[in-house]
């Protein structure tokens, strides 16, 4: 009984990893914007501040891309805001 709760806790441990949006969410860091702001072509992205603000942005850009290429539709209804960054 117990190696059966442990197998189904497993199961349920990776599957969660295996949803179409954790799967964008990983391939968002392959987006040639998102890399370019990695390599710090656009600031220090570790600091709050407009490559931080670009970066979050890239990222989500591109995870609703490959949302909708998989024929998903992105949670939410709104577009985020992007807050003004002085």
């Amino acid at each position: 009984m117990r190696g059966w709760c442990c197998a189904l806790l497993l199961l349920a441990h990776c599957s969660a990893d295996n949803t179409p949006q954790a799967q964008c969410e990983r391939q968002a860091d392959q987006d040639p914007t998102v890399q370019s702001i990695y390599r710090g072509d656009q600031g220090d992205y570790t600091r709050l501040g407009p490559a931080r603000s670009n970066l979050m942005f890239a990222k989500r850009q591109a995870t609703i891309a490959c949302l909708q290429a998989k024929g998903i539709l992105p949670p939410g209804g709104v577009e985020p805001v992007r807050p003004p960054v002085y």
